[in-house]
């Protein structure tokens, strides 16, 4: 008996996923719970389970391909009745095709409704362009955001012919799709310099007292088995000062103009994994003794880089910080996880020459360099909440003595 199983509901508000990769084939022998493929929606990248037991008949979908959701995923011979699927043999790629003529776009889905994700269509609102009306060039005539900016893109003016150039071979290539949470960055950061007016404000800390109270509270922290990094003593001076600068922790309604300003602290940390940049978020960060978010922070980060993260790890955040001051560099200009308003970007601490009192002295010093929306964050507020973080982070005593 063939069961046919359906993509399943993976989160409010989701209509469809992406298969990124499948971990049975046709013909496997799979059990309950066995992971079948993993998939990546516009909130997370979710690993599917099979609910029974049985033999694996056919797969729906390739990498790259979307599933609505209540669409079939697998079917599955459950009582051994069903012949099994022949093996396919190997076919080699054929080569690329030209892209089509701009006078003959791929045709739309077969039932003449447009195809296009969730994301695609709000930004075809964003933007005023009725998704029905744009060539789809995608997977069965499905809109993308390249076919979004060529549908508003003015004509070009027509160039001067130039000699071709002589490109000389370097050796051989390879293809990577872009697919699953590659995609979804990709197609975020390019959303988000679409949408906001950034800009990025850069200041110095001098971090010798933050050195030291790092030290101190590093070993009583490792006498209790967790280990504090910068990052949860910065947190926790930036949810401090967020209390006097409410709408910096905010997000943008785009559908209806208004800047959401939130009451709760959600302070996502951009973490480096094996499936590329995710956002996990430490919650009520206010609420939170330094320890607690250094805790809290080493478990959701954990969970992103194995792939384990929750949608409610990913979701709801309201401020992001974001540091490669691990790596090196003396500072970057961060991308704002749209549709928050800000993003920190905390730097390396390096020692430097420095004057003090009329004297030349070496001191750590790190640069800040945060990035805002300038749509509602005006430049003199944005100087006055970094001064703001500038003064906890060179005064960190102050983190023990608000009585707020």
């Amino acid at each position: 008996m063939a069961f046919v199983f359906e993509l399943p509901e993976v989160g409010e508000g989701v209509v469809e996923a992406e298969v990124v990769s499948w971990n049975v084939a046709e013909g496997d022998v799979i059990d309950v719970d066995q992971p079948l493929c993993e998939i990546t929606t516009d909130k997370a990248q979710l690993e599917i389970s099979s609910p029974k037991a049985g033999t694996v008949l056919k797969l729906h979908g390739v990498p790259g391909d979307i599933i609505k959701v209540h669409a079939p995923l697998v079917e599955i011979d459950t009582d051994g009745t069903a012949p099994a699927p022949k093996p396919k043999a190997a076919k080699a790629l054929p080569p690329a095709a030209p892209p089509p003529p701009a006078v003959a776009p791929p045709p739309p889905a077969s039932n003449g409704q447009t195809r296009a994700t969730p994301a695609v269509r709000r930004e075809a609102r964003e933007l005023g362009i009725d998704v029905a009306a744009v060539p789809g060039t995608g997977p069965g005539g499905r809109v993308t955001r390249a076919d979004l900016a060529q549908f508003r893109a003015p004509p070009a003016a027509p160039a001067a012919r130039a000699p071709a150039a002589h490109v000389v071979p370097s050796g051989a290539e390879e293809r990577i799709k872009i697919i699953g949470i590659r995609r979804k960055i990709a197609e975020q950061m390019r959303r988000s310099k679409d949408t906001a007016a950034h800009f990025t404000y850069v200041e110095e800390v001098d971090c010798t007292a933050l050195v030291d109270l790092r030290t101190k509270i590093k070993h009583q922290a490792s006498a209790r088995g967790i280990k504090v990094t910068y990052i949860p003593i910065i947190m926790k001076a930036t949810s401090q000062v967020l209390r006097d600068f409410p709408t910096i922790n905010a997000v943008m309604d785009e559908d209806r103009g208004e800047l959401v300003v939130k009451g709760d602290h959600h302070i996502g940390v951009s973490t480096d994994t094996p499936n590329g940049l995710t956002v996990p978020i430490i919650r009520s960060v206010e609420q939170k003794s330094i320890l607690q978010i250094a805790v809290d922070m080493a478990e959701v980060t954990e969970r992103a880089r194995t792939g384990k993260a929750t949608l409610n790890d990913l979701r709801g955040g309201t401020f992001t910080m974001t540091s490669v001051g691990a790596i090196g560099g003396v500072m970057a200009t961060p991308i704002l996880n749209i549709p928050e308003v800000a993003i920190l970007g905390v730097n390396a601490i390096r020692e430097q020459a420095v004057v003090r009192d009329g004297e030349i002295v070496i001191r750590p010093m790190m640069y800040l360099s945060p990035s805002f929306d300038h749509r509602v964050i005006d430049g003199a507020v944005a100087a006055r909440f970094v001064a703001a973080l500038k003064d906890v982070l060179e005064h960190p005593e102050k983190l023990f003595m608000d009585l707020r």
